[in-house]
């Protein structure tokens, strides 16, 4: 009789710790599988289990997208490199999402996406959109729509895109960082960026797109960069952001000839880079608010003739210093080793 009490409590003690083993390793497999935590009972998810709350959605449901979560900074990423298709994208958002606000959208490497199309995100939002060295040719107006309150970044670099909603770049809100370059946009409507009070960083570089308007009403804007677009003429009021914090304009190998005056902010420490154009003179009226101001001025790699024009930098407001070191005439000499005596007669 004993023997068989020996036995029975032997097999339940087994049964209970069998038990809890499998229900270990099932929440140990969602932790690491899953990268959230939550418990699967006959195949239904539990929102909640000892105090952790299940963040991002199942797997399976969202595959072949991959949700991560942060539990040092409450954050979610969603990567979706490796979908096939623009209608399986739309689909993924279909899914079952336990919270819609995520930190980061990632989607890479990836010659499947042609269109991002309108409300593909669902009222999923993002801070951070990052889309490059993909195929993507069309972003249509609000498929953007569920970040207008959220996005803070815009990463589209390095795709395809002919299209861009650039009409509804008002409506985000917190947009502090907008590049786009590298892509094929044929026209870029510059007063788009109007009114865009949190915008700090602009890259529109490498698109060879006619720019429309004027840069204007960017009050916090800091750096804007306008690299190999193809510009001849930069006309009067083109960089007139009104901001105080404005550092750095890039426009740098183009096909620039002249520069209207009050083309430009005017503000201590601004560096203007003007490095391989086709400016042949420095004009005064265009240059000297700007370097009196304590701007610079990057200019080498233009054919500058080195005449009675730009005896003004030569005075005795030594106006040269303002003027980056390597700028060169057409005879090869350096601006900063002419003999100021050259221009007396000027």
């Amino acid at each position: 009789m004993k023997t068989h009490i020996i036995i029975l409590l032997y097999i339940g003690v087994a049964c209970v710790s069998s038990h809890i083993n499998r229900h270990e390793y099932h929440t140990a497999s969602d932790l690491y599988n899953q990268g959230k935590i939550h418990v699967k009972q006959d195949g239904r998810h539990q929102p909640e289990y000892y105090g952790y709350v299940q963040h991002c959605p199942y797997a399976e449901d969202i595959a072949p997208c991959v949700c991560t979560h942060d539990s040092a900074s409450n954050a979610m990423d969603l990567v979706c490199s490796s979908v096939e298709s623009e209608e399986q994208l739309k689909q993924i958002f279909k899914a079952d999402f336990p919270s819609k606000n995520f930190h980061q959208f990632q989607l890479h490497d990836n010659n499947n996406i042609k269109v991002l199309e309108a409300g593909v995100f669902n009222g999923v939002s993002f801070e951070i959109i990052n889309i490059y060295y993909t195929d993507l040719e069309v972003v249509e107006l609000q498929a953007l729509d569920s970040c207008y309150e959220t996005a803070t970044e815009l990463r589209l670099y390095d795709n395809k895109i002919t299209s861009f909603p650039f009409d509804e770049l008002s409506q985000f809100s917190k947009l502090s960082f907008f590049d786009i370059h590298s892509n094929s946009l044929s026209v870029i409507p510059a007063d788009a960026f109007q009114g865009l009070t949190a915008l700090e960083y602009l890259d529109i570089t490498y698109n060879s797109a006619d720019i429309v308007g004027t840069f204007q009403d960017l009050p916090n804007l800091q750096a804007i960069f306008l690299m190999n677009m193809g510009l001849t003429n930069i006309p009067a009021h083109f960089i007139k952001t009104g901001s105080s914090h404005l550092i750095y304009i890039g426009l740098y190998d183009n096909n620039i000839v002249s520069v209207e005056p009050d083309a430009f902010d005017i503000l201590n420490d601004l560096e203007i880079s003007m490095m391989y154009n086709s400016l042949s003179t420095l004009d005064e009226a265009t240059w000297r608010p700007n370097l009196e101001a304590g701007g610079t001025l990057e200019a080498n790699g233009n054919p500058l003739v080195c005449g009675c024009d730009i005896a003004w930098l030569f005075g005795e407001d030594h106006l040269l210093k303002h003027v980056a070191k390597y700028a060169t005439c057409t005879d090869g000499k350096l601006l900063h080793d002419l003999d100021p005596s050259r221009f007396d007669n000027c």
